[in-house]
């Protein structure tokens, strides 16, 4: 048993892989456009260096967009415990997926967070205790995993991952996924995607202020 024959076993297949795989270089893309023509950003240090919030900020609006085209996934926004910071859920069937940047050689850990670990719950039939591997149950049903990406101006690493208990470590090997030349139509999209939410946010910020 690997990841990706889990995920297939929860109702995933190649669409779903090619289709998290295309969201993420198309996201780097867009934030790297966004920097590009923002002085704020592409004239001082360290410019990209130090954006990797947004990176998956970015991801996950290229999730959002391309999930609007397709029936593959559909997304939910949610909080986490104390309720100052919003994430994406992306979901297909009993399978739910969030996004995570790993950092620029995409090596660093996943942090642990309370409202994950409600997700995890969904993997607890595929782990005895975290000494042992992953239960081979051919009935597992649903499942809870990591979209894992990391680099600088472009992808170096795309993976989908099933965390143990701890939410840090995996039982088994990450699912890689092959790194996508951008999509410049799909790029264009997301950066005015981005752009409206920040105008959103800016006026509910405005709204509250008056």
């Amino acid at each position: 048993m690997n990841v990706k024959s889990i995920l297939e076993q929860c109702g995933l297949n190649e669409q779903h892989f090619e289709f998290i795989a295309q969201a993420i270089p198309d996201g780097y893309a867009a934030l790297r456009s966004i920097v590009d023509n923002t002085p704020m950003f592409n004239m001082f240090a360290p410019g990209l260096q130090r954006l990797g919030h947004l990176r998956n900020v970015a991801v996950q609006h290229a999730l959002q967009l391309k999930t609007g085209a397709t029936d593959l996934f559909y997304t939910k926004d949610a909080w986490n415990a104390a309720h100052n910071y919003m994430f994406m859920q992306l979901q297909c069937g009993q399978v739910v997926l969030t996004s995570h940047y790993c950092g620029r050689s995409g090596t660093q850990g996943v942090k642990k967070a309370i409202v994950r670990g409600e997700l995890n719950q969904r993997n607890y039939d595929l782990f005895a205790n975290e000494n042992r591997q992953p239960d081979a149950d051919p009935t597992v049903g649903s499942a809870y995993a990591h979209i894992l990406h990391g680099g600088v101006s472009d992808p170096v690493m795309a993976a989908i991952g099933i965390p143990g208990r701890d939410q840090r470590t995996y039982m088994l090997p990450p699912l890689i996924l092959p790194i996508r030349r951008p999509q410049a139509s799909q790029v264009e999209e997301v950066v005015d995607m981005i752009a409206e939410t920040m105008k959103k946010k800016q006026k509910a910020k405005q709204d509250q202020a008056a």
